[in-house]
């Protein structure tokens, strides 16, 4: 086997293994999403936040595995109160007034069973592709930034929304996104 050949073998393994890593991080995100969403469709408040965030914290275990990356649990509940606190409207206030708008009949439970499982699924689409991308760049969680990530965090949540509803519409149409983080960490 000549040199050149050797080369070629090696090139098509890491592109296979590249491959194979995309797809279970992929995978890893909308399982992970999906649960979240079924958290959130638990009717007492506070509780489904709680169910949620397990689940994120859990995720990003999983990605940091898949990453070759070490996990360090206080560092990531920072980063993820971080980031999703950029997309909750007016912190706690939106939280609690979509909790009292539970309580109204019929809108409420249309609300409860809609709205809140899309928020969870949202976010935790959108912190897993934050941290797939900052692990698929050579990031660690120690050079992890959550300021400056919000703003990919941001752009991710909006992604996360719209596969939601296109979910909760009744159709699991989920489109190539056509932005430039596409090209990175295709998780």
């Amino acid at each position: 086997m000549s040199d050149a050949d050797k080369v070629e073998e090696t090139e098509e393994v890491a592109v296979e293994e590249a491959a194979e890593l995309r797809a279970a991080v992929h995978s890893c995100i909308h399982r992970h999403a999906a649960y979240a969403a079924v958290g959130g469709l638990v009717p007492i408040p506070f509780l489904e936040m709680a169910a949620s965030s397990t689940i994120q914290l859990r995720m990003v275990a999983k990605l940091c595995d898949a990453y070759g990356v070490s996990f360090s649990e206080n560092a990531i509940k920072s980063s993820i109160a971080t980031l999703v606190a950029t997309v909750l409207p007016v912190t706690g206030v939106g939280y609690a007034t979509a909790n009292l708008i539970r309580r109204v009949p019929v809108v409420g439970t249309i609300f409860g069973v809609v709205a809140m499982p899309a928020f969870a699924a949202a976010c935790t689409y959108a912190l897993g592709r934050v941290f797939a991308w900052h692990f698929a760049k050579g990031g660690t969680i120690e050079d992890f930034d959550a300021d400056e990530a919000s703003a990919k965090f941001q752009d991710e949540f909006a992604e996360g929304k719209r596969k939601a509803s296109e979910f909760v519409k009744g159709g699991n149409k989920t489109t190539a996104k056509s932005t430039s983080g596409a090209a990175t960490a295709k998780a």
